[in-house]
């Protein structure tokens, strides 16, 4: 009986890890309830055997005094009514760090299994922006959203235009899977992955996502770099084939090219010059006048910040209006301020922030010191969320998390069974 309740589990915790890229896309609250589930069998399964597998890890134990202290700035913001849920909340993602750890090293779960299925998600959904991209809507009706000259694609999730950021956390989490036991070898595979990495870059490319677009260049950058030094004839069929997918896709769509590289290169660059005479973040940007507000309610606030969820109640405030470019005056506010950086600073003040940073380095750290392919690339589908002044969507929303988190998940759990943590 006891064999066949273990045997049963396992499959309903592959089945669970496997539909989360389809719950993210379909149901932010079925995505909710995998990682609950998932949570429970953590618990259910965790003496299986006499193994307790407990907290006793630097890296969750860092992560834990961060949810402690989240308590304690609700606390001393409680006036400012901070959201309680979104802080107690906060909880579930070190035990699903650990629950996927677990299901990895001690329930053996097939991982093949699970990146294969995530390898024909994540095709498919790709196949389906590529439809919509030629169509203008995709293989279920959602309509492409035209904003001036540019067709922006959501794809599978409608006119939420967010697609691009699960595209690139799995799609480079599942290309990392297959291809870094591959990487020094001169094998046949390596071409097949090399065509699917571009697939996924390709996608994120035609939905014209900049920041998505922005990070997954940089990931691959850095995966050119290690290709130099560990296989070069690999590094040069990536480049070719890679630059010939932009040129095909950019014949025929000046304003995409326009978008996405050009002005990525001439204006958005130019943004990040150094003027004298006025504040840095008094910029002709949407974006900079969120950061600007976010950074002087930090100022406000320096240690705690003004609470979870709050950056968007207070930061209309006129008084930010003089560090902030003109035209934006009346854009100052959003739900969040599209930076993690500011998103800490300004709501968490600069203990939290050194806390969160402090988390990231010392977990980075740890996994980079010791070179080993997976645990070297996969950082930096994680890292690339760090760099300074990209938008991005906010830290603490569930649908950000949960990608985020999952990916970290399963860096960690190769570290487990690494034996270095």
């Amino acid at each position: 009986m006891m064999f066949n309740y273990l045997s049963s589990s396992k499959k309903i915790i592959e089945i669970l890890i496997i539909g989360l890229p389809i719950a993210l896309i379909f149901s932010n609250i079925l995505a909710e309830v995998i990682i609950i589930l998932l949570i429970g069998f953590y618990f259910f399964n965790r003496n299986y055997k006499g193994i307790i597998f407990d907290i006793n890890n630097s890296i969750i134990i860092i992560l834990l005094i961060f949810w402690i202290y989240l308590i304690i700035n609700y606390l001393i913001n409680y006036n400012n009514d901070p959201s309680l849920i979104r802080t107690l909340s906060f909880i579930r993602f070190p035990l699903f760090i650990l629950s996927i750890s677990f299901f990895i090293n001690y329930k053996e779960i097939n991982l093949d299994k699970v990146f294969k299925f995530w390898f024909l998600i994540l095709l498919i959904v790709c196949l389906d922006l590529f439809f919509q991209y030629f169509n203008h809507v995709n293989l279920i009706g959602n309509e492409a959203v035209l904003q001036g000259a540019i067709y922006r694609l959501g794809g599978f999730m409608g006119d939420e235009l967010k697609i691009s950021n699960l595209v690139f956390h799995f799609g480079t989490l599942v290309f990392v899977y297959f291809f870094s036991d591959i990487l020094i070898n001169n094998n046949k595979k390596n071409i097949f992955y090399i065509l699917y990495l571009i697939l996924i870059i390709a996608s994120i490319y035609i939905t014209a996502e900049r920041s998505n677009f922005i990070t997954a260049m940089v990931f691959f950058a850095v995966l050119n770099f290690f290709l130099l030094l560990k296989n070069r004839r690999v590094f040069v069929l990536l480049i070719t084939f890679f630059s010939a997918i932009i040129i095909l896709l950019s014949v025929n769509n000046k304003h995409l090219i326009d978008r996405m590289i050009f002005d990525n290169i001439f204006k958005e660059v130019k943004k990040l010059h150094y003027n004298p005479d006025k504040s840095y973040l008094n910029k002709d940007s949407v974006y900079f006048a969120h950061y600007s507000a976010a950074y002087q309610l930090f100022q406000k606030n320096k240690f705690f910040g003004v609470g979870l969820k709050n950056y968007r109640k207070f930061c209309n405030n006129s008084e930010f209006n003089k560090n902030i470019h003109p035209s934006h005056h009346g854009r100052k506010c959003a739900t969040h301020p599209h930076n993690f950086y500011f998103e800490f600073l300004s709501e968490i003040g600069f203990l939290g922030f050194f806390l969160i940073m402090s988390f990231f380095i010392y977990s980075f750290y740890t996994f980079l010191k010791y070179k080993n392919n997976f645990l070297v690339l996969s950082s930096v589908i994680l890292i690339v969320n760090f760099i300074p002044f990209l938008p991005r969507g906010s830290f603490f929303t569930n649908w950000n998390a949960i990608i985020l988190w999952t990916v970290f998940a399963f860096i960690f759990s190769r570290c487990i069974k690494l034996g270095k943590l």
